[in-house]
């Protein structure tokens, strides 16, 4: 079985060569292989070769044609009752350089258990070596991509699938605070070469985005998976299953390593295409020189009906996974988050706003359910599950004690405002005060104010408004 799948550009500088003279020198460097120093020294020149040992065998392949450039190296072991595949392929085009690799690893016997899947030390050498190339308008790196305030048309891009990038997206959105849920510079290390992490540069960010992508963007918080050519996403959060920052981390690089393996490789960098680009390449040249001989023309027949045989095979397996992905979302919803309702368009404007909302909305239906009903028990059910926040009436209070008094935006006003979500700006006449940039929710302040109860008016106006 696939154990590890990815492909991903690296810097056009190098040539195919490169990149075949570094994958020998990472078997050659491998502890475990009995291939012999300098065994592999030689490069094949349209062609092929192969060198085995008793356990081992590795076969290198360059194919040069006017138009593109591919070569591979496939390398199988055997050890302890398994046997490993491990294929590196590289194609050079005029307009980009990609690279490719896949492990399988099968049992040999039923006895032997199959290890648990690990992304090859071959992906950090490629990209220390060769350098990440160019991934639609991200680079490929062990880096985080961290957005700038003026970049939301980037990232709405890369949400809805419009950003031309090969590898998934892990966009770790800001939280109420600012803060992020997981660690970006580790998430980004374990995911080279697999995803990329883009970070958000603060909560107000994601109001802009919200608007760009018809509130597709995960925010406050969470983490999103943006697949490329594509609007599905998959969110993830600290909860009950994930508590903690690595845990959220391991989920999300183990999703994205299955999901990479269970995809077809969408381009012709493969191991298949080099087998059918070099017995095409000897039939021509076998046309082309005159040959007579029979069994040379048997030869590359049988090798360019092997390689398309094994595209057809390829084909055949992404057909029965994508209808198996077919029944599987007939079933169930898209996977935007846990729990019992799908969100709506509206993010929340403080922390667990809509949960908060929700919950009081269910209290008041139980007050108002009849006796021993099952609406009354469900509502019940489902309020001793779910227990509010109380962020809501946190800030409800401190909105309350901060403008009881309020005679003139000083300064303390001012800053304790902000801190609580408000942009204050200057109206001429009057101060306004829009919550968390959205501005369904703008209020009216005075410079000065001379009436007592101004202040808690205005409170009232607030707390009724958005409480």
């Amino acid at each position: 079985m696939v154990n590890f799948s990815t492909e991903f550009p690296v810097d056009s500088k190098n040539s195919v060569d490169d990149v075949i003279r570094l994958a020998r020198e990472w078997i050659a460097g491998s502890p475990h292989t009995t291939i012999p120093k300098g065994a592999l020294d030689r490069l094949p020149n349209d062609d092929e070769q192969s060198y085995s040992t008793g356990a081992e065998q590795v076969t290198t392949a360059i194919a040069k044609l006017p138009d593109f450039e591919i070569g591979g190296l496939r390398h199988v072991r055997r050890e302890g009752g398994l046997e490993w595949t491990t294929s590196i392929v590289a194609l050079k085009t005029s307009q980009e350089h990609l690279l490719s690799i896949q492990v399988s690893c099968v049992a040999l016997s039923t006895a032997v258990r199959l290890p648990e899947p690990k992304k090859p030390y071959f992906v950090r050498q490629a990209l220390t070596r060769l350098g990440g190339g160019m991934d639609g308008q991200i680079p490929v790196a062990d880096k985080p991509f961290r957005l700038d305030d003026d970049e939301a048309a980037i990232a709405a891009a890369l949400m809805l699938g419009t950003a031309k990038n090969r590898l998934p997206i892990i966009y770790v959105s800001a939280g109420f605070d600012g803060s992020h849920a997981i660690d970006p510079d580790e998430m980004a290390r374990w995911v080279s070469g697999m995803a990329h992490v883009v970070v958000e540069p603060s909560r107000k960010f994601s109001y802009a985005l919200k608007t760009l992508t018809n509130a597709h963007n995960v925010y406050g918080g969470t983490v999103g998976i943006y697949w490329p050519e594509s609007s599905a996403r998959k969110s993830y959060f600290l909860d009950g299953e994930t508590p903690g920052p690595r845990d959220l981390q391991l989920e999300i690089a183990k999703d994205v390593r299955l999901a990479l393996c269970n995809r077809r490789p969408r381009t012709n960098c493969t191991w298949a295409h080099v087998k059918e680009t070099l017995a095409r390449k000897r039939y021509e040249r076998l046309k082309a020189e005159g040959s007579t001989e029979l069994q040379e023309y048997i030869e590359a027949f049988d090798a360019d009906q092997a390689a398309k045989d094994a595209k057809v095979l390829d084909a055949e397996r992404e057909i029965a996974r994508l209808n198996a992905e077919v029944r599987r979302l007939n079933s169930v919803r898209q996977a935007t988050s846990r729990g019992l309702l799908i969100p709506g368009e509206e993010q929340d404007l403080y922390e667990n706003e809509a949960k908060d909302i929700v919950i009081d909305a269910l209290q008041q239906a139980l007050r108002a359910a009849r006796r021993n009903s099952r609406r009354e028990h469900v509502l019940t059910a489902l309020l001793e599950a779910n227990k509010a926040s109380a962020e809501g009436k946190r800030l409800e209070e401190e909105i309350k004690s901060l403008l009881k008094t309020y005679r003139e935006m000083d300064a303390r006003t001012l800053s304790a405002l902000t801190r609580l979500g408000f942009d204050i700006s200057d109206d001429g006449k009057h101060y306004k005060a829009v919550f968390h940039s959205d501005g369904r929710y703008t209020f009216i302040f005075p410079k000065t104010s001379g009436d007592h109860r101004a202040g808690r008016n205005l409170a009232s106006d607030i707390v009724n408004m958005l409480f």
